[in-house]
């Protein structure tokens, strides 16, 4: 009986240490493919893509697209961020809200320009203020003069074939 409660609070207590020192969802970014989308090692090395939940950044080949890419990986490339997970894309990836040193990086990406709100999957406003924030100080994409959403983008990439 008595050794079964040592094992039991040792069991306890390797869990809550493993817990403490590699958090349930946290992940180290291994690969970044635009400004939107990465590729985390979670605990046990397992590889997940993650698609950053209400903001759409401009596709690779799209003005901006290189930059965006870019701006994202200076915040996280070989960094152990934090996802708050809310569910699956279309596509089978992770949508989640990526957060490092306590920031938003969703959100961060808004505010410096290097993407859109994603009003069709937007559920916080606060995205949106972001936005036209960076557009009234012309940061990021909005020093362009008619930058076009990457959901528009892709319907010209779809019907001309670009």
């Amino acid at each position: 009986m008595i050794k079964n409660i040592v094992i039991l609070i040792s069991l306890l207590f390797l869990t809550a240490l493993f817990t403490y020192a590699h958090p349930p969802n946290t992940c180290l970014v291994v690969a970044i493919s635009d400004g939107d989308t990465i590729t985390c090692l979670m605990v046990g090395n397992k590889s997940v893509k993650v698609r950053l939940e209400e903001i759409d950044a401009p596709e690779k080949n799209q003005p901006f697209g290189k930059k965006s890419k870019q701006w994202l990986s200076n915040l996280i490339y070989k960094r152990r961020v934090s996802l708050k997970i809310s569910g699956q894309d279309r596509y089978k990836r992770t949508l989640a809200t990526v957060y490092y040193n306590g920031k938003n990086i969703n959100l961060e990406m808004v505010k410096s320009g290097m993407a859109w709100a994603y009003n069709q999957y937007l559920r916080h406003p606060v995205y949106l203020y972001a936005q036209e924030k960076a557009q009234t100080k012309r940061l990021g994409l909005w020093a362009e003069r008619s930058p076009i959403p990457p959901y528009e983008w892709r319907k010209q990439e779809k019907k001309y074939g670009f």
